[in-house]
């Protein structure tokens, strides 16, 4: 949703950050705060601005922490950016930049420079009715914050008020105990809940705080909360504090004293996250409050319509091998993949309203597409994309086959042995390109008849892009050859050129629809064209795999078929939705060996589909303690496409898995970031995180 980022001028300046140290985030006090709260405009101008941040540290872009997962790589010539550091392990506490911990930890001084300007200016303008909304969202922002900074670098300082340039070094806060931030950001969200908006209004205040936003980062904060990495399973036992948490631990009975984390393991936090969880579920799902739902291909029938875009394949849509649109099967499954398109692409004014809250920041589209796709017209010059935003094949494995099982597990499906062949498919015949060859020769067995998300979201040789991109009608994509004709408006040309792009290569033999509207188009006439949407920060989906990883996790602790029951009642609505079959508990039991998934590896599994590339497989690795199992060397594999690379390769050579470019490394330190050197020199109470 819309974030406010523009402050007024005079606001800005008399807020600008003016040191790297945490405490240290504005300036003297200036007689121009009067006049950042001159109007009710200027005071909301200065409101909105706390949310800035917000969007500037979302996990969108390839090129942040949070790239640095399994879901795909990016040419090691790219190594300059974040992602690289966290695949190499080689980011510490020189390397890393401090902007994340500074600018977030600038965001709540600016959020206390707000309220202390508040109640010293007190405008006459201002109802209390405003006031007490005003703090509702600044509670709520935040908690935001602080459970960002959890994310990235575990237990944290809490600061409770503005603390101006005169606060010396031993005033400063030292890390407080996790649990002990947990139970503050709730407290905050609380506090804010009553006072925050009931429902969803696309006028001016779309964006901020509402009591749906609030109930679901509340689940969220109290899921990653009972994750093994803070529940149980944190890997360093002597990491200690410099002073000590004020309270007692509720899970213990026990004063949080030194301790930062507790390593014993409570049932209970997965109680609370449940509760939690379900409540935020009931929140969204109500008509007088969140008013959200699951996007469908209902809804997305009238962005087709807006848009002129076709599902059948005969008549202007994209093919998918070895699914029949003539039969009804085959219409309802085509249909699927539009709609996991829409849903990852529209925003509410677009009717989504499975999106709970979301930032104006379009990840950029360009790195994951093909180069060549359209010929301008002169010369050798061609429209397209980067190439470099590169699928891995882990990802590709983890999606289901049509029949909503992981491949190697599908006793429909192709043998692993022969995933890597060709499949021998034809596309259908379609009335406007009739004259081109039908055959698919370079389609792989591995690509043929998977799940709708599949479809919808990766793209590989041999298969459609589209429907619009070259000026209106699907391209066939050729991650092969590089030949570039000119005469051939239907076929993309993207293969392996270290001639044509050193730098911006694909390394894997994917790429990625995830976040393109169906209705993208490339013109040769001039770039090209693509709606701009508002990214999913929270959304429906994600809501109910809370739900359903409490009651799995509860289910693998203490049994109970009711547990398990629960679990499956919040997954199956996502696989539904996404065209596949439901799971029966029979199917989750993990009783015939790796030939059945517990129900814990099917949300994880479902996490990983669901929400690919959108930000949250990187948290998940690290709070679930799963690093060496996903990530390091030898983890990341694709076809061969760059590595032992043959330029227009033939489709044999192609097709074998390879394990990627990269010197990829894993470390248990990565658990957690660590906090920059300035940060510790600055702050003697700061303790560095372990390992760094």
């Amino acid at each position: 949703m819309k974030l406010y980022n523009k402050v007024l001028a005079i606001a800005v300046a008399a807020f600008t950050l003016v040191s790297c140290n945490f405490l240290d985030v504005a300036p003297a006090e200036r007689a121009t705060f009067k006049d950042a709260m001159k109007t009710q405009a200027s005071t909301e101008g200065w409101l909105y601005g706390c949310f800035q941040t917000v969007a500037s540290t979302n996990g969108a872009g390839c090129e942040g922490y949070e790239g640095g997962a399994d879901e795909y790589t990016t040419p090691v010539l790219w190594s300059e950016y974040d992602n690289w550091k966290i695949r190499m392990a080689s980011i510490n506490a020189t390397n890393i930049s401090d902007s994340y911990w500074r600018v977030l930890y600038g965001d709540i001084g600016n959020v206390h420079l707000f309220l202390k300007q508040l109640d010293i200016i007190k405008p006459e303008f201002l109802t209390e009715q405003d006031i007490i909304g005003y703090k509702a969202q600044i509670n709520f922002v935040k908690a935001y914050y602080y459970f960002r900074i959890m994310q990235y670098f575990g237990p944290c300082p809490i600061v409770y008020e503005y603390a101006d340039m005169s606060t010396t070094k031993d005033q400063y806060a030292g890390r407080s105990h996790y649990d002990y931030v947990v139970d503050y950001i709730c407290q905050l969200l609380d506090e804010a809940y009553p006072n925050l908006p009931d429902s969803y209004s696309m006028d001016k205040y779309y964006g901020q705080g509402n009591k749906t936003i609030a109930a679901f980062l509340k689940a969220k904060v109290l899921l990653y909360a009972a994750s093994p990495l803070w529940n149980g399973q944190f890997p360093w036992v002597e990491w200690k504090n410099a002073i000590e948490t004020p309270g007692t631990n509720k899970y213990t009975g026990q004063p949080y004293g030194y301790e930062l984390v507790d390593r014993q393991f409570h049932i209970e936090k997965w109680y609370a996250a449940r509760d939690a969880a379900e409540e935020a579920l009931r929140v969204a799902l109500d008509p007088a409050y969140g008013n959200r739902k699951l996007f469908t291909f209902d809804d997305a029938m009238t962005l087709m319509s807006q848009n002129q875009v076709e599902w059948d394949p005969r008549k202007g849509g994209c093919w998918y091998p070895g699914i029949d649109p003539a039969t009804p099967q085959g219409e309802q499954f085509y249909k699927t993949v539009l709609t996991m398109r829409y849903a990852a692409a529209a925003d509410e004014g677009q009717g989504n309203r499975e999106l709970i809250w979301t930032n104006h920041t379009t990840p950029n589209q360009r790195t994951f597409k093909p180069r060549n796709m359209i010929y301008e017209g002169s010369g050798d010059n061609w429209q397209g994309g980067w190439s470099g935003g590169s699928v891995t094949l882990n990802a590709v494995e983890k999606f289901y086959t049509m029949n909503g099982r992981l491949p190697k597990y599908d006793a429909n499906f192709t043998p692993e042995e022969d995933w890597f062949k060709s499949a021998g498919v034809k596309h259908t015949e379609r009335s406007w390109d009739s004259g081109a060859s039908l055959d698919r020769p370079e389609v792989i067995n591995l690509h043929v008849n998977r799940e709708p998300r599949f479809y919808a979201w990766i793209n590989f040789d041999g298969g459609d892009m589209g429907p619009k991109l070259g000026n209106g009608k699907p391209k066939r994509l050729n991650l092969r050859s590089s030949a570039r004709d000119k005469n051939d408006p239907y076929t993309i040309y993207s293969g392996t050129d270290l001639d044509q792009a050193a730098r911006d290569n694909n390394q894997s033999g994917y790429l990625s629809d995830k976040f393109c509207t169906p209705g993208q188009q490339w013109a040769a006439t001039g770039g090209y064209s693509y709606t701009t949407f508002l990214f999913p920060m929270f959304r429906l989906a994600e809501l109910y795999l809370f739900a359903a990883e409490c009651y799995a996790e509860i289910y693998m602790h203490e049994g109970g078929a009711q547990n398990l029951e629960k679990a499956l009642y919040y997954l199956n609505p996502i696989r539904e939705r996404a065209g596949i079959p439901t799971l029966t508990a029979a199917e989750c039991d993990n009783t015939d060996g790796d030939a059945v998934l517990s129900i814990r590896e099917w949300v994880r599994n479902e996490r990983f589909v669901e929400l690919f590339q959108e930000g949250h497989r990187w948290h998940d690795i690290r709070r679930w303690v799963v690093g060496p199992k996903y990530l390091g060397a030898g983890k990341l594999e694709g076809l061969q496409c760059f590595v032992n690379y043959k330029k227009n390769a033939s489709i044999e050579h192609f097709n074998q898995r390879v394990k990627l470019d990269g010197d990829f490394k894993w470390m248990d330190r990565l658990y957690m970031l660590p906090i920059n050197l300035n940060e510790l020199y600055s702050n003697p109470q700061m303790v560095q995180a372990p390992g760094y």
